[in-house]
């Protein structure tokens, strides 16, 4: 005689017949497990109370009888996960319909483990901080002064400090334009002329300078100037005040030191080191800044001045949204990065072999070929022949499709983490609430 095997899970109860026990049993799962030593194999009838998620138990069942995996639609993936591994069953088993949206929800998961990673290190040290400041002594002054010059939303001298430091930051960065434009540069006086010119020159234009060879044609070089002084005492004042806001980070730290270690501080850094080369090198040996020396190198470096403009929007949530997106969208863009170079090679080759007279080299015409895919087209190579159009053709279109392909991932990694971090920051305003009742209430 058939034994009769009941499960009630909730409320609600499931026959068992005697290929579906054995199903179970075969899995070696925690439900087989408690199925197994509940049940009493001396009786006829056997009953027992299961507690799990009434929908999935359904949907595993039917699976269990020969049906289709389903994953339930009022349960999160991860606790249908954890239904999984209770009754043994691998991921595999769901069925395609279902599969493809447990595996985006895991995929979506791991890509924001880049923003709750580094938002957590975020919030983690302002909250360490926050409660230094809240303390006594010098490293409650430290963090007082360093929650001031790190967190804008900390207090309203926070704030002044913030829009003070960008005023600083765009005059720095107006100094270095604006220092190459002939609307701020001057002729030289006799002195600099002097450290411009070499020994020979020297001797030549000397009596120049006595108004003795006006007559002969001699005349300056037109195409020297240098900065009007105002702008050298404004990019001193800049010196001056970033120099001493390293200086006063460096006191006031009250963090670990490894965590002072940063790209933007190491771009202050070097910002400040090219800058003081810079300086002392005009001071030493004046004639260094008109020759081409290591000290066209060194000047050079000031581009790193440019990247103080991410002390602007550092604190500004959409671009750090965005740096997470690239970083967790880094192995994409890598692809596209292989897929454009591949496709430079191709076309670069196939350019010069359709013996085109616009593409003499390979070199040229994998530039011509990276102008094309990028869809910028300068229009300084362009193909004459029809083999050579037919070619570029091809070219621009897999360009489009290339890009149009691959930059949708980044734009989706940034809605995702966009939508993700709204929760975020609500979690992190209530702890910030929470900590500021607990500093106000907690005895002096």
């Amino acid at each position: 005689m058939e034994k009769i095997r009941y499960i009630s899970n909730r409320g609600v109860r499931h026959e068992l017949s005697d290929q579906i026990f054995g199903r179970i049993c075969e899995s070696n799962s925690n439900a087989a497990d408690h199925i197994i030593t509940t049940i009493k194999d001396e009786s006829n009838c056997m009953d027992f109370q299961f507690n799990r998620h009434t929908t999935s138990t359904n949907n595993i069942l039917d699976y269990y009888s020969g049906g289709k995996l389903h994953m339930p639609a009022d349960i999160c993936p991860q606790k249908f996960s954890e239904e999984l591994d209770c009754w043994g069953l691998p991921e595999t088993a769901l069925d395609t319909c279902c599969f493809t949206k447990y595996v985006s929800y895991f995929d979506n998961l791991n890509i924001l483990k880049v923003l709750e990673e580094g938002e957590c290190k975020r919030n983690t040290m302002f909250e360490i901080v926050a409660t230094l400041a809240g303390g006594n002594g010098w490293r409650s002054v430290q963090a007082r002064v360093w929650s001031v010059m790190e967190y804008p939303t900390s207090s309203v001298l926070a704030k002044v400090y913030l829009y003070a430091s960008n005023a600083i930051v765009l005059l720095s960065l107006f100094l270095l334009v604006s220092s190459t434009h002939p609307l701020f540069r001057r002729k030289l006086t006799k002195d600099e002329w002097f450290d411009y010119f070499t020994t020979e020159e020297e001797e030549m234009y000397d009596d120049y300078w006595n108004e003795t060879l006006n007559d002969t044609g001699i005349k300056l070089p037109s195409h020297v100037y240098v900065e009007i002084g105002a702008l050298w005492y404004l990019k001193m004042i800049t010196l001056a005040y970033f120099t001493t806001e390293l200086i006063c980070k460096l006191i006031v730290f009250p963090l670990p030191w490894r965590e002072f270690i940063t790209i933007l501080n190491f771009i202050d850094v070097l910002a400040l080191v090219v800058m003081y080369t810079t300086l002392i090198v005009n001071q030493v040996n004046p004639k260094e800044q008109y020759k081409d020396s290591v000290h066209d190198a060194v000047h050079s470096l000031q581009i790193f001045r440019v990247f103080r403009l991410f002390r602007l929007v550092r604190h500004i949530t959409g671009f750090r949204i965005l740096m997470y997106a690239l970083r967790a969208s880094i192995g994409d863009l890598l692809v596209m990065l292989l897929g454009l170079c591949t496709a430079v090679l191709l076309f670069s080759s196939l350019a010069y072999h359709s013996q085109d007279s616009a593409f003499s080299n390979i070199p040229d015409a994998a530039w011509w070929a990276i102008i094309t895919l990028t869809t910028v087209g300068y229009g300084d190579i362009y193909p004459t022949t029809i083999q050579g159009r037919l070619i570029a053709s091809m070219c621009a279109l897999v360009g489009v499709c290339l890009f149009a392909l691959l930059i949708p991932v980044l734009v989706n990694n940034y809605h995702l983490f966009s939508s993700h971090y709204a929760g975020i920051e609500r979690r992190q305003n209530l702890k910030i609430q929470l900590l500021t009742r607990k500093t106000a209430v907690s005895p002096k």
